[in-house]
C-alpha cells in the first residue's frame, strides 16, 4: 500500500524521484508529492552558478615553478539534469581532472 509524503523543492533546483529503483520523473520547485514507499527521493541537482578552486603548480618555459589558483564557475544546464545526475560522479573532482590536463 502506497501513501502520499510531501515534499518541498528550493528554488533552483529539481528533485530526482525514482520508482522501484528506475528514473521516473523531476519534481519541479515548490510543493510535490511523492507515493511512499513505491516513489523515492534519490538526490537534487542545483541550478545554481558554483566556484570551484583549484591550487595548480605549473613549469614556465624557463623553468621557473608557479603556484597559481585557477577558479572556475560551471552550472548545470536544465535540459542537461539527467546526465548531470546520473552520469558524472563526482563532478568537482573531474573537473580538478580537467585543468590540471591544461595546465
Amino acid at each position: 500500500m502506497c501513501c502520499p509524503c510531501c515534499l518541498c523543492v528550493s528554488t533552483s533546483e529539481v528533485v530526482v524521484v525514482e520508482r522501484l529503483g528506475k528514473f521516473d520523473r523531476f519534481l519541479s520547485p515548490g510543493f510535490n508529492l511523492i507515493w511512499c514507499p513505491c516513489e523515492q527521493h534519490a538526490g537534487s541537482v542545483s541550478f545554481r552558478v558554483q566556484q570551484l578552486d583549484v591550487r595548480v603548480e605549473t613549469k614556465t618555459k624557463d623553468n621557473v615553478f608557479l603556484t597559481t589558483v585557477v577558479s572556475v564557475q560551471y552550472q548545470v544546464i536544465r535540459e542537461k539534469a539527467y546526465q548531470a545526475f546520473y552520469a558524472l560522479t563526482n563532478t568537482q573532482q573531474q573537473i580538478t581532472a580537467h585543468i590540471y590536463d591544461v595546465m
